[in-house]
């Protein structure tokens, strides 16, 4: 359950790359075809939808779910990430600088990508397929994504370099298989106040960062 408490609400949906060429937000939905038994009947505590904004070398990504928020905040070329969480009225967050996130890519895998015939529009992109085979998934990924964006990393798969955007993807680990969808891709300007991290936050304790599995 680690696994998929660190994939879920930290991060392996998140979005933590850059796009020069893109500023603007895009909005995910995410659906849940399969889950484990033990998650059976929380379903709804499960992350329905998650806004991504892109300028530059930054991004934040905000997630909501019924016990609270998550947001993520890159800076790609600084090397920095701060996952910023709010749960039962408490704030925490858990910082990443440069050296601390280049251990945690060296931990991973090697992805094996393969480019597939097949095709589908996605939120007004015409998007093509690959399947990425990656340590820790109950079988390989499905990715659909657009040239026309440049493409960002994944956080948890910083590994996995696509030709372009991912858009939508598949993903089963540990009984839990989750597809998310972008159902808007919006080019608009970007206030830079949305990467700025916030007053309010204390420092994650080392027992909470453990059981995300990133400490």
């Amino acid at each position: 359950m680690k696994y998929l408490l660190s994939s879920l609400f930290v991060g392996l949906s998140f979005l933590t790359g850059y796009s020069q060429n893109f500023q603007g937000k895009l909005v995910f939905s995410v659906t849940y075809t399969q889950v484990p038994e033990k998650m059976k009947g929380m379903e709804s505590m499960l992350p329905q939808s998650q806004v991504m904004y892109v300028k530059g070398s930054k991004s934040r990504v905000e997630q909501q779910t019924a016990g609270g928020s998550t947001i993520v905040i890159s800076d790609k070329e600084a090397g920095t990430s701060t996952v910023l969480t709010e749960a039962m009225g408490q704030k925490y967050k858990m910082t990443f600088d440069a050296e601390s996130l280049k251990k945690m890519i060296e931990t991973q895998g090697n992805p094996k990508i393969k480019y597939l015939e097949g095709s589908k529009e996605i939120a007004g992109y015409s998007c093509k397929k690959a399947e990425a085979t990656m340590e820790g998934m109950d079988k390989p990924a499905v990715f659909y994504y657009t040239e026309k964006i440049q493409p960002v990393g994944l956080r948890g798969m910083e590994k996995l370099q696509l030709k372009g955007m991912p858009l939508e993807y598949t993903i089963a680990a540990q009984g839990l298989t989750m597809t998310m969808s972008a159902s808007e891709v919006k080019s608009e300007s970007v206030d830079d106040h949305l990467f700025e991290i916030p007053d309010g936050y204390m420092e994650m304790p080392d027992q909470m960062k453990q059981m995300m599995g990133n400490h």
